[in-house]
C-alpha cells in the first residue's frame, strides 16, 4: 500500500512554498523506494562480493560424486585442495585427487589461475594407468568432468574480470532473498568457455550462488546448478551439497562435501606439475 499526503496538508506544512513541495515529493519517493527495495545494484559489485566471501587462504574438501544416468549410478570419491595467493596477484591453485573407485584411483587434476587476463589458466591431468601427465587445452575445459554433468571449467576458479556482470533483479530461492546477475564472458575469454552466459542467483546473506543457470553460445538453457545444505564452517558460509541437472533430462550429478577444512596451511609443492606423479 502506498501512502499519500493530500495537497492541502503539504501546503499547510510548507506554507505553499513550491520548492519545499518539490523537496517533500522527492523525500517521499526516496522513502517509498527504500521500503520497496528498488536500488540500482551493480552486477560487478555483487560478483566481487561472491568472489571475496570465502576469506580462507586454503581449503580441503572430501567429496562424494554421484552421477545418475537413468537407473544407473556411478559413485566417485575425491579430495579437493585449493590455495589462494592474494599476495601474489590473486593466483588460485586447485588439486583434485580421486580416491575411489579403484580404476580411477590417484587420477589427479591440477588447475592454476594466474589472477589476470594476460595469462591463460593452466590445467593438467595425471593418468596413473599410463603414468602420464597431460596438459588440457582451453577447448578441453568444456568437456564433461569424469563423465559427470559438471564440465572441467565448472570446477575451475573464474575471476570476476573474465566476465561482464549485469544486475537483473531481486527474487527469492527456497524462500530466501537473492540477487540475480547475468555473467557474460568478455571477448578475449569467450573462446575458452563453452557458455554464452551464466545467470547466478546469489543469496544475500551467504554471498554465494544458490542457483546457476548455464546457457550455450546459441542462447539455449543447457543445465542448472543448485547449491544447498549451507554450513558456517570456520566463519565461512559453505554449500555442502551441489546438484547439476541437464535440461535434456538425461543426467543429474550430486557433489556432496563430507568434510571441509579451511586454513590448514597447505604446502606450495603439492600444486606443482612435477608433483602430480607422486
Amino acid at each position: 500500500m502506498v501512502c499519500t499526503v493530500a495537497e492541502p496538508v503539504r501546503d499547510v506544512i510548507y506554507g505553499g512554498n513550491p520548492y519545499m513541495n518539490i523537496l517533500f515529493k522527492s523525500l517521499m519517493a526516496a522513502t517509498f523506494c527504500w521500503s520497496a527495495g528498488c536500488f540500482a545494484y551493480d552486477g560487478r559489485e555483487i560478483a566481487v562480493m561472491v568472489d571475496t566471501a570465502d576469506t580462507s587462504s586454503d581449503a580441503v574438501r572430501d567429496a562424494v560424486m554421484v552421477i545418475q544416468r537413468g537407473d544407473q549410478k556411478l559413485i566417485r570419491k575425491m579430495t579437493m585442495q585449493m590455495q589462494k595467493k592474494e599476495e601474489d596477484g590473486g593466483k588460485r591453485h586447485s588439486l583434485i585427487t580421486f580416491t575411489e573407485p579403484k580404476d580411477i584411483q590417484d587420477t589427479r587434476f591440477l588447475s592454476k589461475s594466474y589472477g589476470d587476463l594476460e595469462h591463460e589458466n593452466d590445467l593438467w591431468v595425471f593418468l596413473p594407468a599410463e603414468s602420464l601427465v597431460r596438459r588440457i587445452s582451453g577447448g578441453g575445459r568444456k568437456n564433461a568432468f569424469m563423465r559427470s554433468d559438471f564440465s572441467l571449467e565448472d570446477l575451475e576458479y573464474r575471476s570476476v574480470d573474465e566476465d561482464s556482470h549485469r544486475f537483473i533483479a531481486e527474487d527469492r530461492v527456497n524462500d530466501r532473498p537473492v540477487w540475480i546477475i547475468e555473467s557474460v564472458p568478455i571477448e578475449s575469454r569467450a573462446g575458452e568457455t563453452g557458455y554464452g552466459k551464466r545467470v547466478l542467483y546469489v543469496d544475500q546473506e551467504y554471498k554465494s550462488p544458490v542457483k546457476v543457470d548455464y546457457y550455450n553460445k546459441q542462447g539455449r538453457h543447457i543445465k542448472t546448478l543448485m547449491a544447498g545444505a549451507f554450513k558456517n564452517i570456520q566463519g565461512i558460509w559453505t554449500p555442502t551439497k551441489l546438484i547439476m541437472t541437464a535440461e535434456s533430462g538425461r543426467g543429474r550429478t550430486l557433489l556432496q562435501y563430507t568434510g571441509v577444512t579451511y586454513n590448514s596451511g597447505l604446502p606450495d609443492e603439492i600444486f606443482e606439475q612435477t608433483s602430480l606423479k607422486r
